[in-house]
């Protein structure tokens, strides 16, 4: 019978483990970037992202061409808009918190802001 309590101890340890990793797993982060600029169109111009648990979107501009780099987004409600990096490729990124834990964003995708813009398909947050 001593080894009833240590199978049950490993047990709630065991779930209890389980249990704690599980926010962590539904908790990453996405990110969508344009590779289209400098000697032959194969440099990263801007990146952005979702993160925080599908609350904040981010927008980063990385190559010094006068364009601009946006990161646009949609709720679960149906809501959205975009994230402009106001600095150019100047460091330092550009962000807004529009989700909610009740209403996330869902989906988004990365635009190059040239004359003719270049945005990745719309991706899952």
């Amino acid at each position: 019978m001593p080894k009833l309590p240590t199978l049950v101890a490993a047990t709630l340890l065991a779930a209890a483990g389980t249990i704690a990793v599980a926010p962590a797993a539904s908790a990453h982060d996405a990110l969508a970037e344009v590779v289209r600029c400098g000697y032959q169109q194969q440099f990263r111009c801007g990146y952005g992202g979702i993160t925080n648990s599908h609350t904040r979107v981010y927008s980063c501009d990385t190559w010094s061409d006068g364009y601009g780099f946006r990161t646009e987004w949609r709720t679960r409600s149906g809501g959205g808009s975009g994230v402009d990096d106001a600095n150019g490729s100047s460091s330092g990124c550009s962000s807004k918190t529009p989700g909610t834990a009740a209403n996330p964003i869902t989906i988004f995708r990365g635009c190059w802001k040239t004359p003719t813009w270049t945005c990745t398909d719309w991706m899952n947050a």
